[in-house]
């Protein structure tokens, strides 16, 4: 999972860059970019559990400290867009590697500090939960942006045995996406 984290993070920059180019910092293009696809990041990670209205900013609070400032410490506030961007593509870019004293990588489903039954204990006070459907929704989040509906891609995806996410129907097609997805945990038709 963390090779993987590795690859998409200078990746979410990419298209961030296409999709702000006014922006001229990395931080802030890459936590808009991740701000702009949390809905998809959160319904993904939950197994539907949490879809989000777009433009709603949920802030995380690791401990009851809220006015330390936002940093890789198990005492900070900030929204999902600050953690990704500080914990996971600054530590790939300065550290070239992940500090596990503030993440729980490689759970199934799961973000931030919610976490479902029969997928391990619960987090750690200070840690923050990365599952395997987190990043997996990162990864779809910059295949369907729109700026990338000219790719292509070498086959059709599989999700979890039960859906196939067409080759030609997903690259900038994130509504195309959603309505799989919701098919998928929320009962609908795929």
């Amino acid at each position: 999972m963390e090779d993987a984290l590795f690859e998409i993070a200078p990746t979410i920059d990419v298209v961030a860059k296409k999709r702000y180019p006014e922006m001229k910092r990395v931080g802030e293009r890459v936590k808009a970019f991740i701000f702009d696809e949390q809905a998809l990041i959160y319904f993904l990670s939950t197994q539907g559990k949490i879809k989000l209205p777009d433009g709603v900013r949920i802030v995380m609070v690791v401990s009851g400290n809220e006015k330390k400032p936002w940093g890789n410490t198990p005492d900070h506030r900030g929204e999902l867009a600050d953690f990704i961007y500080h914990n996971i593509r600054c530590a790939q870019s300065h550290e070239a590697e992940i500090d596990y004293r503030y993440i729980d990588l490689g759970r199934q489903f799961g973000i931030c500090r919610q976490t479902f039954e029969n997928d391990g204990e619960p987090p750690r006070p200070g840690v923050f939960v990365i599952s395997n459907a987190t990043v997996l929704s990162l990864i779809l989040a910059v295949i369907c942006a729109t700026e990338n509906k000219r790719i292509r891609l070498p086959g059709d995806i599989i999700l979890y045995n039960k859906i196939k996410l067409d080759s030609k129907e997903l690259p900038g097609n994130k509504t195309y996406l959603v309505n799989m997805l919701e098919g998928l945990f929320c009962g609908g038709s795929t």
